[in-house]
């Protein structure tokens, strides 16, 4: 399988109900496709644009025909979009409902040290064991063309989870910021984006998204 994200970028008069219905009757006709999830970012989302945008096709034969197609999508003004291959995660609630569905994409600096950035890999995946309302996680890196390096995505059950919990967590800024800090040395990741939406069902434990032997699973 072929997995993709997208942050979409609406022109400024554009009407974002229009073109969610557009992209949604494009994505019917898109070779290859398998499912796609369309969210609109909410208040909050930072360094991102006004959707979010997830495919998942049978393989990797459609980035061709899936440009084409959004390029041309009416109200769009700019696609960031990035393939990734999963790197690990885990679940904790199949076939969530309702949920947030937040997606940060990273770029480590350039010819940082592999040491470090495995390192920051670990501490990522470390947070939901220390974290239990991220209830669905995974850890990518990114394999297309693209200023980003990585993709963390996570699914709360409610908005505060995400706001509260996880982005004032001690493990969060007294050990994973150091990676996102110029000030410390250990400074990795010279950019972020980071958008959060409305999750009408789990992506991440849609069985096209799971690699089995993979997955890690906390109480």
């Amino acid at each position: 399988m072929w997995h993709e994200t997208a942050q979409l970028y609406l022109d400024p008069d554009a009407g974002p109900g229009e073109v969610a219905d557009e992209l949604q009757r494009r994505a019917q006709g898109l070779a290859g496709l398998k499912y796609f999830s369309l969210g609109r970012n909410l208040e909050g989302s930072w360094g991102a644009g006004d959707f979010t945008l997830d495919l998942c096709f049978a393989s990797n034969a459609f980035q061709a025909s899936t440009a084409t197609s959004l390029a041309q999508l009416p109200g769009v003004s700019r696609v960031d979009r990035v393939a990734y291959e999963r790197l690990g995660g885990g679940q904790r609630a199949v076939g969530l409902q309702g949920g947030i569905w937040r997606t940060l994409l990273l770029r480590v600096r350039p010819h940082r040290d592999p040491g470090h950035v495995a390192a920051l890999e670990r501490d990522l995946l470390r947070m939901p064991a220390y974290m239990s309302g991220i209830r669905n996680w995974q850890l990518s890196r990114v394999c297309s063309n693209s200023g980003w390096t990585h993709v963390w995505q996570q699914e709360f059950a409610r908005v505060d989870d995400l706001q509260g919990e996880y982005l004032i967590h001690p493990f969060h800024w007294g050990w994973v910021d150091r990676w996102f800090d110029p000030e410390f040395p250990e400074w990795t990741v010279e950019a972020i984006a980071h958008a959060f939406c409305p999750l009408a069902t789990s992506i991440l434990t849609h069985p096209l998204s799971l690699l089995p032997s993979e997955n890690e699973e906390f109480p």
